[in-house]
C-alpha cells in the first residue's frame, strides 16, 4: 500500500491561518491588547519627555 502525504500548506496559507489565529486572540483578549497599546504609548512618551529634560535629542 502506498501512503499518501497530506497536501503541502503552501506558505501563503501558513501565514493567512496565523493571521486568523491572532485576529481570534485578539477578539478573545480585546480589553489586554487595548491596555498593552495603550501602556506602550504611555511609557514611549514618558520616555520622550525625560530625554527632553535631560538635554538628549
Amino acid at each position: 500500500m502506498s501512503k499518501k502525504k497530506p497536501p503541502a500548506v503552501s506558505r501563503t496559507g501558513k501565514i493567512l491561518a496565523r493571521i486568523q489565529w491572532i485576529t481570534g486572540w485578539m477578539h478573545e483578549n480585546q480589553n489586554w491588547v487595548y491596555i498593552a497599546i495603550i501602556g506602550f504609548c504611555l511609557s514611549v512618551t514618558i520616555l520622550y519627555k525625560l530625554s527632553q529634560g535631560y538635554g538628549a535629542q
